[in-house]
């Protein structure tokens, strides 16, 4: 086990080689809020093309968990492997790089933007002649982002103040799910990702992670709704005040 410091570097001895299925693993992981401690000890491991559900009440130390995984925030100690292989996680730039990508339940927009624009905030905007913004291209490579997930009433042009908040979660999970061909996307952390959808919309977004399963992307799904974790998800774990307590197949689990 490795203690952290700022900035946060999260190191680990190989030791999982022979867990040939396992995409990421996470061991050892704990923090301290002054005299609170959110995570004790704690640990899990996706394999690829999974879809693994982290359950737990409020307080259990997912969220904790997630902004360690974004590297937005430094643990005391942690253990971190990439397909069996020492992972580097200093900061957020550095969880980009790995692939992993975060729709969080808390909206991150900025109202007076474009949806277009809104979902290419994290990656540089298509240009012409080399120096004015491609506006054509960004709006349509929004669309095409937004049509994978079978959404084709959200004009990419609108300013996404105007949208629904069901709307909006539609145009955050878009953007995450458009990969590029320089940075493909490995990992989807979806935390209370149909909070603020409609049964249909929910649908679609089962139907993009089934897809994106089966094109061998890993994705860890945080959810309060056991209906929807039984319906999707391939293995749950379960953290309670902090620590692991436990993970199992959903074929093997029961709602009690």
């Amino acid at each position: 086990m490795v203690r952290v410091a700022e900035p946060a570097i999260l190191v680990v001895d190989s030791g999982s080689a022979g867990r040939t299925m396992t995409f990421l693993a996470l061991s050892n992981v704990s923090k301290n809020y002054g005299r609170t401690q959110a995570l004790f000890d704690a640990s899990i491991d996706v394999a690829r093309g999974e879809v693994h559900a982290l359950m737990g009440e409020n307080g259990a130390g997912k969220s904790t968990l997630i902004k360690v995984l974004a590297g937005i925030v430094s643990p005391d100690s942690c253990r971190i492997e990439i397909d069996g292989a020492p992972a580097t996680l200093r900061n957020a730039q550095d969880a980009f790089a790995l692939g992993f990508r975060f729709i969080h339940q808390e909206l991150n927009i900025v109202p007076h933007l474009s949806v277009a624009e809104n979902m290419s905030l994290a990656t540089p905007y298509p240009v012409r002649f080399g120096f004015s913004v491609d506006w054509n291209r960004l709006n349509e490579n929004a669309r095409a982002a937004l049509q994978r997930l079978g959404v084709d009433h959200i004009d990419p042009g609108t300013k996404i103040a105007r949208l629904s908040p069901g709307d909006q979660m539609l145009v955050k999970i878009a953007s995450a799910i458009s990969d590029t061909k320089d940075n493909p996307v490995r990992l989807f952390v979806m935390d209370e990702p149909t909070a603020s959808l409609t049964g249909g919309e929910s649908e679609k977004l089962f139907a993009v992670i089934d897809e994106l399963k089966r094109g061998g992307a890993s994705i860890l799904y945080v959810s309060h709704r056991m209906d929807e974790v039984m319906q999707i998800c391939d293995r749950v774990t379960v953290f309670r005040d902090g620590r692991h307590v436990a993970t199992n197949p959903i074929d093997k689990t029961s709602k009690n």
